[in-house]
């Protein structure tokens, strides 16, 4: 395939592409040995304003209005920070994620990406973004329940609520799920830090009796506390799992 039948390939696939979708070299069907001609053709449609560089391969088509050009939506960001070549390496985590979830009504203006390699932060068309690392491996299907427990771990620092309402909140959340996913999510929370699993074995205990929660209660230091400022009312059974 020539340069000017690369060319004119990405001019035609571009106009199938909606504004402020975010796409990259994969977009185009265009062999792997032709990407120098495809990098080419793109950084002169960035040049002409056709296109925008999100990051290095990432474009989007830039919608224009009378306040401006639109930046890509937050789902477009999020997808190419946690999907590389059609597979998951990342999930959105920390206040976004909370206000999803209906624990906060604050916005943030920073994206929080778990991933299993560790990132510098960095700036993304006006959204900032800042990564953790998780040490063990995940998959696509583990996500939502990590960010339950993720919201789960911090939950005395998600802002604009309290403990027991976010416990009602998340408890709403995990009636969702499956017997067999509440009891992975169980599993996955082994890999979380004590007062995580002492508060996932409580809420199961009380809301969700048909789980086991020994596992969990085993692996508690009878010597630790974890101060919660929650009511028995909320989680009955809180002193079994040294919780005040």
């Amino acid at each position: 395939m020539s340069t000017k039948s690369i060319a004119k390939t990405v001019r035609q696939r571009l106009n199938a592409i909606p504004e402020g979708e975010v796409f990259g070299y994969r977009s185009f069907g265009i062999d792997q040995n032709k990407e120098q001609a495809l990098a080419q053709t793109l950084s002169r449609l960035t040049q002409s304003g056709k296109i925008v560089r999100v990051e290095k391969g990432k474009y989007y088509k830039p919608r224009n209005t009378r306040f401006g050009t639109l930046r890509p939506a937050e789902s477009e960001i999020i997808k190419t920070l946690t999907v590389k070549n059609n597979q998951v390496v990342g999930y959105l985590t920390g206040i976004t994620l909370y206000n999803q979830l209906g624990l906060t009504t604050q916005v943030s203006n920073t994206l929080v990406i778990a991933r299993n390699s560790r990132l510098p932060v960095k700036e993304i068309s006006g959204y900032k973004i800042r990564f953790i690392t998780k040490t063990f491996k995940f998959k696509k299907e583990d996500i939502f329940l990590l960010q339950l427990l993720d919201a789960i771990r911090d939950i005395k620092a998600i802002p604009d609520s309290s403990v027991e309402k976010s416990i009602t909140i998340l408890v709403g959340q995990m009636k969702r799920l499956t017997e067999e996913e509440i009891k992975r999510m169980s599993k996955l929370a082994m890999k979380y830090n004590p007062a995580t699993r002492a508060l996932l074995g409580a809420m199961l205990e009380k809301y969700f009796s048909e789980i086991p929660v020994s596992g969990l209660f085993k692996s508690l230091n009878p010597l630790s506390k974890y101060k919660l400022n929650v009511s028995n009312t909320v989680l009955s059974g809180k002193s079994k799992w040294y919780i005040e």
